[in-house]
């Protein structure tokens, strides 16, 4: 008898899979026992899985087609891939404006591979209650003008977290950002019963060792499912080709057919629109210094990673 399932949280062994509405414990099986060249743990949170019943015992035979994922490189082998979560319907970018501080850096890292990705992202910026200065307000303004949703919000005043929740109803979303950044107020705000599970780690841990290196999908009352993802210092860049990047920054990208060479990188070549735009400050100063750093980046370690799946 075959099912099919979305997996909450694995060991890489076994793994706690959702089965209409119930919650059942499943074993890989066959060839996805064993870790691919390029990958770390083939299950991930997120991923809907068919499985297989034998009397009382669920195996997991196939990982359905994922349409999106995040990931970095593993821990024990750069070249190897880590997928943390995926499947994901909205990624919540959480930010403050206070301790930590307003990163544009950190945040265009994440819409950078988000967009590669076509995970829809919302940047949310947290303590708002706390006051947004000039400059914050700017770049709230400038995100806005290129597309991008973004919420205030604030869980000692309970501002706008009834707009959150009402987009993680019925979807798979997940929240990343800087540790302090209040995520974690938040989710308990949506529901409470979600930082309760998050913190009793040995009812998820299945034998295994409990690790923040991975994610755990939780149902929440609403309908949806609410992604935990590992903390995150910093969000480096990789499985992309640098010359690729202009692509993943939408208004760069919809000024690229305007410049005179069709490979432009928007660097100081002649003719260039983005560099003009940017000048004249139709686009945002900081997007485009961002753009420049990062494809810098990525040149330089244009050979560490691998950089395309197979």
């Amino acid at each position: 008898m075959t099912e099919k399932g979305l997996v909450l949280y694995g060991n890489g062994v076994d793994y706690t899979v959702i089965v209409d509405d119930k919650e059942i414990i499943a074993r890989l099986r066959g060839k996805l026992l064993h870790t691919t060249k390029r990958s770390h743990h083939p299950v991930c949170s997120g991923d809907y899985v068919k499985l297989i019943k034998e009397k009382d015992d669920y195996q997991i035979s196939e990982i359905l087609p994922r349409k999106n994922k995040i990931s970095r490189p593993s821990n024990y082998q750069i070249r190897k891939e880590q997928v943390i979560a995926a499947n994901i319907d909205y990624l919540f970018l959480i930010v403050s404006v206070y301790s930590p501080r307003f990163n544009t850096g950190f945040i265009d890292r994440i819409l950078t591979y988000s967009n590669m990705q076509q995970i829809e992202t919302i940047i949310v910026v947290n303590k708002v209650d706390l006051g947004v200065s000039d400059y914050e307000l700017e770049c709230i303004e400038g995100y806005k003008k290129i597309g991008y949703k973004v919420i205030g919000t604030s869980t000692k005043e309970n501002t706008n977290i009834d707009k959150i929740e009402e987009l993680t109803s019925g979807n798979i979303t997940a929240f990343i950002g800087n540790s302090g950044v209040g995520k974690s107020s938040i989710l308990n705000s949506i529901d409470p019963t979600v930082m309760q599970k998050v913190n009793e780690t040995s009812t998820y841990s299945l034998k295994g060792k409990h690790t923040t290196k991975q994610s755990r999908l939780f149902p929440i009352r609403n309908g949806g499912y609410i992604m935990d993802t590992p903390g995150i210092r910093e969000f480096g860049l990789w499985n992309i080709e640098w010359d690729e990047l202009k692509n993943y920054f939408p208004e760069i990208h919809a000024l690229s057919s305007k410049c005179k060479f069709h490979n432009c990188l928007h660097k100081n070549e002649p003719g260039c629109a983005v560099r003009n735009a940017a000048e004249n400050e139709s686009i945002p100063d900081f997007r485009y210094e961002n753009y420049l750093r990062i494809l810098d980046t990525l040149y330089e370690n244009r050979n560490i990673y691998f950089k395309k799946d197979e």
